[in-house]
């Protein structure tokens, strides 16, 4: 019965093959494909030897079938890694026999190889096949309907390259066979010009060739695959077509020390150049927009010139580079990480056009003054953690957003301090607070003591705080995600009856505390934000009339030291119904009685669902509370 693939189908087979059978059968080691009627791949003889096991080979070793066990299976993929790190014959031309229809990932990477001719039943070819092969060239039997072969002149040597059919992508070329397998001498790729009837350079195309110096490209490329270069020895790129897409990781890890982009280009992709470490010097063409990803991370460029039209610098973007300065100019966006680790970065300015700067952005950076502009709205927890140089941290009026402490580890830094005019954040005791909106603009000074109106949540208590008393004002509801982070100086904690929530890693690295007060009668919600040390040392103190809800309540029932605090207009223990001291079945007793009789209880100690009523839920709460020691 006669076969019939489509190229979806075929993938499927490449990348989803799970092994039902191994076996070798003459030169090589096969694997029966599950889910097809007896077809096999050839896979490595063993990873564990050198060069996959396989040696000096030639075309008449490969087979359009093979028979074990009494079964004929067809040959129809060259499985993944199949080759890897193989010399398979450095000289001779190896034909793939007709039949095979794919050639998965790594299956002639690093390979060593004469030439390579494939059939016209191939009709699948994953993307890094051919990674860092040292192959003299690449051909293609006329006939198959979806690759060709290409030759191109390059100096004064021939190389034919695998592409699509209609000959304007490269999908595979090759790369530097060395010069002792070489019969004329050196056939190393060094240089190559892109054929003009090229418009497209295929994922990882050349991918890790070890000696590719030079590519020009012509004005009609359109895309630079993913991974194009990666790894090369290229020292220069000059794209002239600003319509050009750039695939994610296409330079990165070269040796690139040079690079002209045409003006009009929009937008640079994930790690186009990453850890390009001859990368000495940046100047980006007006026009461009955004640059992505890790695109320029962990270079070694100590000077960047910014385009005025560039609005977004996306994730880890200039990471990990030697320039102490940036000019951001009309840059709106500054992302995670964008600066991170920028070792020598002391200045930043701009036009005032930026507006949200997102977490760690400025990690390690040696900035003493955090470059905050007026008109900025949106600033990330921790978006200038770790920079212990910084001592000046003023927030604008304009911001309205900021997710939680935005400078753990500044070690530098003893106060917060917000603009005149903010309606949304205040700095109090030298600890910033958010106001609710709208209630509070704070005046520019304030006497010790008097704590502004419509204080909502606590956003940040500074590393370098001198204090060891953390009062936390009344109206405040919320604790922020770390907000007083490695503030070692904190030795007590002051939470007022208006809490309702502490965020993760609120008081996380912090082992001096010994004391902790919470007025807040129902636990405020919080899981282990505090450190081991202080749930095993310090004392917690709550309202008595709170203290079994407290000793049963997430996170805070971690302390080993609890103890209730009488705060004068209270009852005593929950639960304790007939004020006795204790809580026991007297107090259901007492509690039925005064549902069914009216009898007269202490009714606030009562209500141990504490939703301001005394009913029958309360009675089932106090009985099970008694039967096994936890309030539900």
């Amino acid at each position: 019965m006669k076969r019939y693939f489509t190229l979806f189908s075929v993938c499927l087979l490449a990348v989803c093959a799970l092994a039902q059978t191994q076996f070798t059968s003459g030169k090589f080691k096969y694997e029966v494909i599950e889910g097809t009627d007896n077809m096999v791949q050839i896979i490595p003889k063993s990873l564990s030897e050198s060069g996959a096991g396989y040696g000096n080979l030639v075309s008449s070793d490969f087979k359009s079938s093979v028979t074990y066990g009494g079964v004929t299976y067809a040959v129809v993929g060259i499985g993944a890694n199949a080759f890897y790190r193989c010399t398979l014959n450095d000289q001779a031309i190896l034909q793939l026999p007709e039949g095979i229809i794919f050639i998965d990932e790594g299956a002639f990477s690093y390979t060593e190889l004469g030439s390579l001719k494939m059939p016209t039943t191939l009709q699948f070819i994953a993307e890094t096949a051919f990674n860092n092969n040292k192959f003299g060239g690449m051909t293609v039997l006329a006939g198959n309907p979806y690759f060709a072969h290409l030759a191109s002149t390059q100096g004064n040597v021939t190389y034919t390259m695998l592409t699509n059919k209609e000959k304007t992508k490269i999908i595979a070329a090759p790369g530097a066979k060395p010069t002792q397998f070489s019969s004329s001498g050196t056939t190393y790729l060094t240089s190559i010009t892109i054929p003009d009837q090229i418009t497209e350079i295929g994922d990882y195309a050349f991918y890790g060739n070890p000696t590719l110096k030079t590519v020009n490209f012509h004005a009609g490329i359109t895309r630079i695959g993913m991974g194009a270069f990666y790894e090369t020895l290229l020292t220069r790129v000059n794209i002239p077509n600003p319509d050009c897409e750039i695939g994610n990781s296409c330079f990165s890890n070269s040796q690139v020390s040079s690079i002209t982009l045409p003006q009009g280009m929009k937008k640079l992709g994930r790690h186009v150049f990453f850890y390009c470490l001859n990368l000495t010097s940046l100047t980006l063409p007006e026009g461009m927009e955004e640059i992505g990803m890790m695109c320029f991370g962990s270079c070694n460029l100590t000077s960047v010139n910014l385009p005025s039209t560039l609005v977004k610098l996306d994730s880890c973007a200039l990471m990990d580079n030697p320039f102490t300065s940036i000019n951001l100019k009309n840059v709106k966006f500054v992302g995670r990480q964008a600066f991170s680790q920028c070792m020598n970065l002391t200045t930043v300015t701009s036009n005032g056009m930026l507006e949200e700067i997102d977490g760690a952005a400025f990690t390690r950076c040696p900035l003493t003054t955090a470059y905050l502009p007026e008109g900025m709205q949106t600033i990330i927890m921790n978006a200038y953690f770790r920079c212990t140089n910084l001592n000046s941290f003023t927030v604008p009026s304009t911001v309205t957003t900021i997710t939680g402490n935005p400078c753990v580890g500044a070690t530098a830094l003893r106060a917060f301090n917000v603009a005149e005019g903010s309606e949304y954040f205040a700095a109090y005791d030298g600890c910033l607070y958010a106001t609710g909106g709208n209630t509070v603009k704070p005046e520019a000074t304030r006497a010790d003591g008097d704590v502004p109106a419509g204080l909502t949540a606590l956003v940040g208590v500074p590393t370098g705080w001198q204090q060891s008393v953390l009062r936390v004002p009344e109206g405040v509801t919320v604790i922020a995600n770390q907000a007083a982070r490695e503030a070692t100086s904190i030795t007590e904690v002051e939470l007022p009856s208006t809490l309702v929530e502490i965020r993760p890693s609120a008081f996380s690295s912090i082992t001096g505390i010994n004391r902790v007060t919470c007025m807040a009668t129902t636990p405020p919600v919080s899981g282990n934000y505090f450190t081991d040390a202080v749930y095993e040392n310090a004392t917690l103190y709550v309202p008595m009339r709170s203290l079994e809800l407290y000793k049963s309540a997430e996170g805070w029932s971690r302390f080993l030291n609890i103890e209730g605090i009488d705060t004068g207009d209270e009852p005593g223990i929950m639960g304790d119904v007939n004020m006795d001291g204790s809580v026991g079945v007297g107090d259901v007793t007492n509690l039925i009685d005064h549902l069914l009789n009216g009898l007269t209880i202490d009714e606030t100690a009562a209500d141990c669902d504490q939703n301001g009523q005394v009913d029958v839920t309360d009675v089932t709460i106090l009985i099970d509370y008694i039967l096994n020691g936890t309030w539900q």
